[in-house]
């Protein structure tokens, strides 16, 4: 239940709210109009602000944050340094393996397959325009690619495998299956060349030169 003030806060007309003197206007006396106090800057001082023991070590400079009457510091979050990750150099073998199929394509001016190749030794995902139609077909047709230009699941499990033995981190031969290193090279080139699966024993002959062997690599000859 509220009562009423002895002394109004404001002008107003209204007894109900006003037990005591009550501000009168008889007329207007003019347009209204706002006045504004005279400027008067506050003068900077230097303060010193204390931390808790358990806020860490800060950076400045720090900006400073003022609500309801009390300053607060605004601590900036640290930003996490970027992590890099550290890719291994491929051993001898399967550096020497992928030189020599890259040896073989460019000597056959399939500059933009010899790009290629690595992505497919590491079965990499393939952007859209790094394979020409003909290789793209080839390569869908041979089952190395899906429709959707994925990895086929037979040449990924034959590519996996062979990349083991060749990195030194398998020597399971038998998840090779049937097919030899050598064989296993002349039949990509021949599908990065674009050229008839026949062409693949040529390849293979090339690749033996070269040090790739049935189930490894050589000394180059």
């Amino acid at each position: 239940m509220g009562f009423p003030s002895l002394a109004s806060e404001f002008p107003n007309d209204n007894a109900e709210i006003s037990g005591g003197a009550i501000w009168i206007g008889a007329e207007l006396t003019g347009p209204a109009r706002l006045e504004l106090a005279p400027y008067q800057p506050v003068k900077a001082e230097a303060f010193v602000l204390f931390f808790d023991e358990d806020d860490g070590d800060l950076d400045g400079p720090v900006e400073l944050e003022l609500s309801c009457g009390s300053v607060s510091v605004a601590v900036p979050t640290p930003v996490p340094e970027p992590v890099h990750a550290v890719v291994a150099a491929p051993a001898p073998a399967f550096a020497h393996f992928e030189a020599a199929l890259t040896a073989a394509l460019m000597a056959q001016g399939a500059s933009r397959s010899a790009a290629l190749l690595p992505r497919l030794l590491r079965l990499e995902s393939l952007p859209a325009d790094a394979v020409s139609k003909d290789v793209l077909l080839t390569l869908q047709s041979r089952g190395y690619l899906d429709s959707n230009t994925r990895y086929s699941h037979k040449f990924r499990d034959l590519c996996t495998a062979w990349s083991a033995v060749l990195q030194g981190s398998s020597q399971d031969f038998g998840a090779c299956g049937t097919t030899t290193l050598d064989r296993f090279g002349a039949d990509l080139l021949a599908a990065l060349l674009a050229v008839p699966a026949t062409r693949a024993d040529e390849l293979r002959r090339q690749l033996r030169k070269a040090g790739i062997a049935a189930f490894g690599v050589l000394q180059a000859a």
